[in-house]
């Protein structure tokens, strides 16, 4: 898969409303071994003339050490449907180290 790089300066999203309500979806680790967990604290804006965005993960959660090990994390925005609250419930309340999170969300 091609990496694709957005330009922070590009996006028209009200992060308030994603984040606060709509959710996201952490993802981080490789092709091979990952975990995706989903979050609805966070912030993204600008820091010293740089973008950032910021998203609190304990260290228990099992998605923690994936992006301790990557260079790179995903922040997700799937946006509010029936189907998307399910997925991210899902991904919300269970763990990577006990199911599949992919096969069970489709």
């Amino acid at each position: 898969m091609e990496k694709k790089n957005i330009d922070p300066r590009e996006l028209t999203d009200n992060f308030f409303e994603a984040i606060g309500k709509e959710w996201m979806l952490v993802t981080a680790g490789n092709k091979e071994k990952f975990n995706m967990m989903t979050a609805s604290w966070g912030c993204i804006g600008w820091l010293w003339n740089k973008p950032v965005a910021v998203a609190f993960i304990r260290p228990e959660r099992f998605t923690h050490e994936f992006i301790e090990k990557e260079d790179r994390l995903t922040l997700c925005f799937l946006g509010e449907s029936e189907e998307m609250r399910e997925a991210y419930a899902l991904c919300g309340a269970k763990s990577g180290r006990d199911c599949d999170k992919v096969a069970a969300t489709g």
